[in-house]
């Protein structure tokens, strides 16, 4: 049964991707944003997430854009290609959005912009291409006291870097030290 699930699965994510590149290549970028999406929820693929990317760059949200080419980019291995475009992406789209580099110390922390109920929007370290303005960003690590940042502010075509030192809370476990 588990099989069979897998397969339906992968099976629902072609058919939504194979819906998402008719309706990009007809130019309702809107209609492919959906159908990318659902695609990518089922089973996450970065190819998947550069064709959500080129569309929200078809609608001008190009804040959204440089997410996806971000996490289309990111990870060892793969396809090489795939690699060269998000970087060539995400150069043509920087300029549109403001760069908020996220490091934290320690790194893998999850990070929020201005509200945590909104859901996190990666884990540091984090290349964030938000419009301009000024953000509150919220960070946490498991073990360690939650920080929020002094509301620094993004302007477009601009890189601004924000360094994070997390407090550990005494008497938690070391989540990020060798097990």
């Amino acid at each position: 049964v588990g099989d069979a699930s897998a397969d339906g699965v992968a099976d629902e994510a072609d058919l939504q991707f194979g819906i998402g590149a008719t309706a990009y290549s007809k130019g309702d970028f809107t209609s492919a944003l959906e159908h990318f999406l659902a695609s990518n929820r089922l089973v996450p693929n970065r190819n998947v997430m550069f064709n959500i990317a080129r569309a929200y760059e078809q609608l001008q949200r190009y804040p959204d854009a440089y997410r996806y080419y971000v996490d289309a980019g990111r990870g060892e291995g793969g396809d090489s290609k795939l690699k060269a475009d998000s970087v060539e992406a995400l150069a043509r789209v920087a300029p549109k959005v403001a760069v908020i580099k996220v490091e934290t110390s320690p790194p893998g922390a999850t990070v929020y912009v201005d509200r945590k109920d909104l859901g996190s929007i990666g884990t540091s370290p984090a290349r964030l291409g938000l419009k301009a303005g000024t953000y509150k960003l919220v960070v946490e690590l498991a073990g360690y006291e939650p920080a929020i940042t002094s509301d620094p502010e993004g302007r477009p075509g601009q890189v601004k870097a924000v360094q994070v030192a997390l407090a550990r809370i005494p008497g938690q476990p070391d989540a990020t030290g060798p097990s």
